[in-house]
């Protein structure tokens, strides 16, 4: 029994001992331990302005009848006069959409029937031109049942300036691989590239005209018109969208 016993303890501590054997010349186990070879990180990083071109407003009109047909109809007939007047001041028809219509029972103090019906549909309306912008607003300054609710600036040329801030990243990883290869006598090959950050933000300017359309939606007594309210530091409604791009690329030292 003891003889089995020690047999078995030799086995187990001969399990455990064991180690993995590597075996090959010098040149074989410096590739098993470092497979990727030489590699050199190079990074750089760009930056395109570009003015926005296009802004998306949205009018949100809500009417409020005690007959539910009756509401919508009057809904239906204060947008029918909004879109006239946007059409009026230049704006194409194209540009404006009606979207996103609802309809709300609302009720008394302990009323099992609705007291009335409230109906809401928001306009969404393209524009270009900054005196748009403010004939917008002049609309709902004239019409207590239509808010300026937000804004959304874009610019129409977002695929192509991504792609050329991305191309002038990479143009200056490319000068920088010529100037260590013609430095240090070494011969680089590209084996991996890396998006790090790439995108686009509006700049400070729009996004404070962004934040007096919506909060201006909201005034309450003696507040200004929208039409006659101005963010303080911009003159100017459309401003710049900043593209950026972060690129890095891997680069194998090839022996020469």
């Amino acid at each position: 029994m003891k003889s089995f016993l020690c047999f078995i303890g030799v086995l187990f501590s001969g399990t455990v001992i064991a180690q993995p054997e590597i075996k090959g010349n010098p040149e074989d186990l410096r590739g098993f331990l470092h497979p990727t070879g030489n590699v050199v990180v190079i990074s750089a990083s760009a930056e395109e302005k570009a003015y926005s071109d296009v802004a998306i407003i949205s009018l949100v009109v809500t009417t409020e009848n005690k007959m539910l047909s009756q509401s919508i109809a009057d809904n239906s007939s204060l947008r029918d006069r909004v879109n006239q007047e946007l059409l009026d001041s230049g704006i194409e028809e194209s540009a404006i959409k009606s979207s996103k219509f609802s309809s709300s029972p609302e009720y008394g103090w302990f009323g099992s029937k609705p007291s009335s019906f409230k109906v809401v549909n928001r306009m969404a309306i393209s524009i270009i031109r900054e005196e748009h912008l403010e004939e917008i607003a002049k609309i709902a300054d004239r019409y207590k049942q239509v808010v300026l609710s937000d804004t959304v600036f874009e610019h129409s040329k977002k695929k192509e300036y991504l792609e050329k801030v991305k191309a002038k990243a990479l143009a200056d990883i490319l000068k920088q691989k010529d100037m260590y290869e013609s430095l240090l006598d070494l011969k680089l090959r590209a084996v991996g590239i890396r998006d790090s950050n790439e995108g686009h933000r509006a700049s400070r300017g729009a996004m404070m005209l962004e934040e007096v359309v919506v909060t201006a939606s909201l005034r309450k007594g003696k507040s200004l018109p929208l039409s006659k309210q101005r963010s303080p530091a911009q003159e100017s409604s459309f401003d710049e969208v900043v593209y950026t791009s972060d690129l890095v690329v891997d680069f194998e030292i090839i022996d020469q």
